[in-house]
C-alpha cells in the first residue's frame, strides 16, 4: 500500500510534483542567465572599466561623415591611400597636379576647396585651390575648373608644386585636404597661402583627407 503521506487530496499537489516544478524552473533560469554561449554571467569587479578603444591603424586617417550612411571623400586612381605618389606628379617628373575624385558632396555646399601640404616640412604649402564648383566630382590631371582660384604656394609659384623633399631626407607624407563650404570662401589669387587656408577652414563644415608619400 502506498504511503498515505504521499497522497494528494482534492485541490492539493503532491510534494514530489512541487519539487519537480521547482527544479525545472531553477534549471530554466540558470540556462537564461548563462546565455546561449554557455558562459556564466558574473558581477563586474568593483572599479573595473570597459577596455579602451584601439587606435586607428598607422597611416589611416578617417574622413568626416556628412550624411547618415555616407562619407565625404577624396580619392585618386593614381595611387592607393598612404602609398607613394607617382614621380609624374613630383618635381622629379612632370610636376602635374594629380587626378582627384570627389564623392558624397554634402547637401548645401556652395564651394569646394583643396589644400595640399607637407607636414614633415613644417606644413609647407604645395597647393591651394578654392572656388571649385560644388557639383565637381573629378579634377583632371594638371587641370582645375575655370571657375577655381589658385593662390601662390610656399615655393613662390602660383598653383601646384609637387612633392620635392630634400634628397636623403627620408619619406615625406603629403596631406590632400578637401573642404566643403556652405558659404563662399572669398579667396582670391592675390591671397597668401596661409591666409587663404585660414579662410577656407573657417568657412568649411566638412573635410575629407587623402594622403600620399614621396622620398628622394
Amino acid at each position: 500500500m502506498a504511503d498515505p503521506r504521499h497522497r494528494a487530496g482534492p485541490g492539493r499537489v503532491a510534494p514530489a510534483v512541487v519539487v519537480a516544478v521547482v527544479v525545472t524552473v531553477a534549471l530554466a533560469i540558470g540556462a537564461v542567465a548563462c546565455g546561449s554561449s554557455g558562459r556564466e554571467l558574473r558581477e563586474p569587479t568593483p572599479g573595473a572599466t570597459a577596455p579602451p578603444r584601439r587606435p586607428p591603424a598607422a597611416g589611416t586617417r578617417p574622413t568626416v561623415s556628412t550624411t547618415l550612411g555616407s562619407f565625404f571623400a577624396l580619392t585618386t586612381d593614381a595611387w592607393t591611400p598612404a602609398a607613394e605618389i607617382p614621380r609624374r606628379y613630383t618635381c622629379d617628373g612632370e610636376n602635374l597636379s594629380p587626378p582627384l575624385v570627389i564623392s558624397q558632396i554634402p547637401v548645401g555646399t556652395v564651394e569646394l576647396a583643396v589644400v595640399m601640404t607637407d607636414p614633415d616640412a613644417g606644413g609647407f604649402v604645395h597647393w591651394v585651390v578654392a572656388g571649385i564648383p560644388p557639383a565637381t566630382t573629378f579634377l583632371e590631371e594638371g587641370v582645375v575648373p575655370a571657375e577655381a582660384v589658385q593662390t601662390a604656394n610656399d615655393a613662390g609659384t602660383v598653383g601646384w608644386t609637387g612633392p620635392c623633399p630634400p634628397v636623403g631626407d627620408g619619406i615625406h607624407t603629403y596631406d590632400f585636404a578637401l573642404y566643403a563650404l556652405p558659404v563662399p570662401s572669398g579667396v582670391t589669387a592675390a591671397d597668401a597661402p596661409d591666409a587663404a587656408i585660414a579662410a577656407i577652414q573657417q568657412a568649411a563644415t566638412a573635410t575629407a583627407l587623402l594622403t600620399g608619400t614621396y622620398e628622394r
